[in-house]
This record gives structure tokens, sequence and C-alpha cells, in this order.
């Protein structure tokens, strides 16, 4: 992991350094960048982009979870593993800090196994997350509309945090390289459904199908997605509906405590 960056922030110098040692010592990264507090780590992040962030809990001016909402919903770090540090122990209080995006949680004082030990779980997790592509989709709705076309509906055959591939009646409206708008709603495992009222999409491979009827063709389309022109509240329900499709909400996700065998994985 030496060409993995990393964002340190903690208001204690002595916890700074730790995690600093073992990031270099374990893991052979220099990349490290550190930050007093969590404004300080915005500002740092607000001109560039950090591949792991480290944060404390409990820090002045801005606290480890203002700070994970400002990642969570920035449209460019919204996908940063995020490792957090705190002394609170509660299961209660863990389950809530990961379902707000927590990627690992660690319960003060730790060791550098187990910090070595979040990093690698952040990392690969995220990794692995953001090369998903998830086919064999639950029931769903889904409409895209092409150009000025009004939308029409279709089914989406796999998907993924970046792009997808869908199944359209095929119309002259749709052209590679144009834009398009997405919207659908899939059922997650808590049996509540995600609806996603609006992406935006560039077309990158368009592909004939079979006939469904006499003169009605369907075609597959794969598109990738535009962040920059969708909302980054849809953005972050896209997020979410890969989380809840590839790691099975909160209960694939795992949390690291002090004891010998508190490394526990929750059950939503």
């Amino acid at each position: 992991m030496k060409n993995v960056s990393f964002l340190i922030a903690d208001d204690s110098q002595s916890v700074r350094s730790v995690v600093k040692s073992t990031i270099y010592d374990q893991l052979g990264s220099q990349r490290i960048l550190s930050a007093v507090n969590g404004l300080t780590a915005k500002l740092i992040l607000q001109k560039q982009a950090v591949d792991v962030v480290i944060s404390d809990l409990d820090m002045p001016h801005l606290n480890g979870f203002q700070l994970l909402d400002f990642i969570r919903n920035h449209p460019k770090l919204k996908n940063t593993p995020f490792i957090m540090m705190a002394s609170e122990d509660s299961k209660s209080f863990v389950v809530d800090a990961i379902e707000k995006g927590v990627t690992q949680y660690l319960v003060k004082p730790f060791t550098p196994e187990r910090l070595e030990d979040a990093i690698r779980r952040a990392w690969y997790s995220s990794e692995q997350r953001r090369s998903a592509r998830v086919s064999d989709l639950p029931p769903h709705r889904f409409q895209v509309s092409f150009m000025s076309q009004e939308s029409v509906l279709g089914k989406i055959k796999n998907l993924s945090s970046s792009g997808m591939l869908f199944e359209v009646p095929y119309t002259d409206q749709i052209r590679l390289f144009d834009k398009c708008r997405i919207s659908f709603s899939m059922p997650t495992s808590k049996a509540q459904d995600i609806t996603i009222k609006e992406l935006v999409y560039d077309i990158v491979r368009i592909e004939a199908s079979s006939p469904i009827q006499e003169g009605v063709h369907v075609c597959d389309v794969a598109i990738n997605l535009d962040t920059l022109e969708s909302q980054p509240n849809c953005v972050n329900d896209l997020t979410k509906l890969m989380d809840a499709l590839t790691l099975g909400g909160v209960k694939n996700r795992q949390v690291l405590d002090t004891s010998d065998d508190a490394k526990t994985e929750l059950v939503s």
C-alpha cells in the first residue's frame, strides 16, 4: 500500500504520531497528511483528495461525524474509506456510526496491529465495492429519457456504482456518447425501496437484441455515470443502494474492538 495516500485527523499529537508510524512502518506509505481537527481536515480535502481518511470522533471546530457528512455528500470524495477512532464502544453507537457511513470503527485505545487491520479492511472492501457489478437484480421500476424524448420503461441487467447495462425498446433517440437521464426504484435487503429520482449518464455502447414482438426491437445500452451532471443526493442514494446490494447493509461491515473476541460481524 505504499502508493495509497492517507489523511489523519486527530487533536492529539500522540495519536497522530502512532497512526503515522503504523502507516509508514507496516504499510510502507509516506503519503500521509495530518490535521489537528476536523475543520483543518475539511480544508485539506477541499484542495486535494486522499485514498483513506482516519479520523477521531471528538475534535474541536468540526467533529468526526461532521467531517464524515462532508465527505459522504461531496461528489468526488463520497466513496473515500473512512476509519473512525473513538472511546465509545456500545453496540448501538457503533451500528449508528456504520449506518452513517463509517467504513471501519476502532475503539480507543488500540494496538498498531488493529489499526493496520482496519486500514487494510477499509481499503480493500472499498476497492471491491467500487469494482463490483451486480446482476440478477430484484424486480424494480426503471425509466430512461434520451435527449428530449419522454421517459420509456426498461430493465436494468447489471448495475455498478459507476455505470449500468439496461434493456429498453430501441428508438433512434438512443445515440452513442449522448447523455440520458435515469430514474429507478429497487428493494433492498431491509425490505425497503431505495428510489433514485434522476441520474445523468453517458451512453458508451449500444447493442441490438432480439425482437420482443413484430416490428419492435429491444437493445442493450451501456452507460457510465456523470457525477458532475448528477445531483449529489441522487449519487449518494446510488451509493447506498450499491452498499445494500453488495454488502447487505451493515451486517457485512466489520467493527473492530480491543478485546480478543470482539471482532464482530453486526447483524441488522
